[in-house]
Parts: C-alpha cells; structure tokens; sequence
C-alpha cells in the first residue's frame, strides 16, 4: 500500500503516512470508529442528564382507551403530573384540573344516564365538566412540550413537530399527545422512562 499524497510505502496498519502526514484509508476508518463511539457515548451521557417520559406503543395506548371506556384518558394525565413538571418549562402542568377531569369522568360512568331527568342532567353536567377539563388538559400539555421543545430546535420548529394539530388534539387528547411523546423520545430529546 502507498500514500496516495506522495506515494510513500505504507505498512497495512498505519494511521497516517511517516513522510507527509497524510491519513490512509485506514487511519480514516479508525478515526470514524472513534467519532462513532464519541457520539455514542456523548448521547448516552446526555440521556442520562435528561427528563424522562414514558414511551408507549400507539396501539396498546388505543387498546387501553377502547378497553376501558375512556377511562386510559384521566390515567394519562394523572401518571403524567411529575414528569411533565419535571421538564423545567416556566409552564406548569395543572394537577388540580387532573384529579376534577378523573372526578367528573368516574361520575359520567357511575351516573344513570336516560333512567331520570335528574340523573341524565347530572351526566351532562359531569360529561360536560369533563371535555371542557380534557381539552384544557391536552392544550396544557401541549404548551409545555413546545416549550421544552423549543430548547433544542427553533420555536416556529417546536411548534409544528409538538401537536401540531389543535382537531387532532380535542378529538385524540392524550392519545396524541403520547404520540408526540414517543417522538421526542425518537428525536433523543426525552429519556424513556422505563
């Protein structure tokens, strides 16, 4: 093998040529095996150093929304207290409005609905109290993740990879904001939570 600068000889081990300096293919991939294993370990340091949050499997967050009659909804929201609060935005998740949004959700599902008039208007009540909650909720949520967001990339970024999508967001709730979630886990910004 040769120095493709000068031409010199090269033994099959050398990282760079003796008489110009030049790298050989080598010394290329062993510095590329090196810059790898930086990186490596810079990310695992950083996950280390970093918030985190639990990542679930869509489907399995589908299923325990349809197997529980919406009920996966109040649980998200209560398990998600500390870690949301935990991410340092100056926005802080509203707990009370958790244990109400969980309240009114057990009185919809306890309450009769259509046996009386005063049952049934209790269950509006109680469903009502419940999606003005759940939206207030999600839209809070969204809030602090664009602004934890916001510390890694610009915020007009932040703003269109975090729940973009206010419909989506009504309709899906904690379903999409979980979504968001295992993104930001993808991207490295979030530690899964195990």
């Amino acid at each position: 093998m040769n120095c493709t600068k000068c031409g010199a000889p090269l033994d099959a081990q050398d990282e760079v040529c003796e008489y110009c300096g030049t790298r050989t293919p080598y010394g290329e991939r062993l510095l590329e095996e090196r810059r790898r294993h930086d990186e490596e370990e810079a990310r695992l340091h950083a996950l280390d150093n970093m918030p985190a949050m639990k990542h679930v499997s869509m489907a399995f967050a589908v299923f325990l929304q349809v197997i529980t009659l919406g009920g996966y909804a109040p649980y998200w929201y209560a398990t998600r207290i500390q870690p949301l609060n935990a991410l340092g935005t100056s926005k802080k998740f509203p707990a009370w409005l958790a244990g109400v949004f969980a309240l009114a959700w057990c009185a919809m599902i306890l309450l009769p609905n259509g046996e009386d008039v005063e049952g049934s208007e209790l269950f509006n009540y109680a469903a009502g109290i419940a999606f003005v909650a759940s939206v207030y909720l999600a839209f809070s949520v969204r809030s602090i993740l664009q602004e934890y967001a916001s510390g890694f990339m610009e915020r007009n970024i932040a703003v269109a990879t975090v729940a973009p999508s206010g419909v989506l967001l009504v309709l899906f709730g904690p379903l999409y904001l979980q979504a968001c979630v295992n993104r930001l886990i993808r991207m490295k910004f979030l530690a899964p939570k195990i």
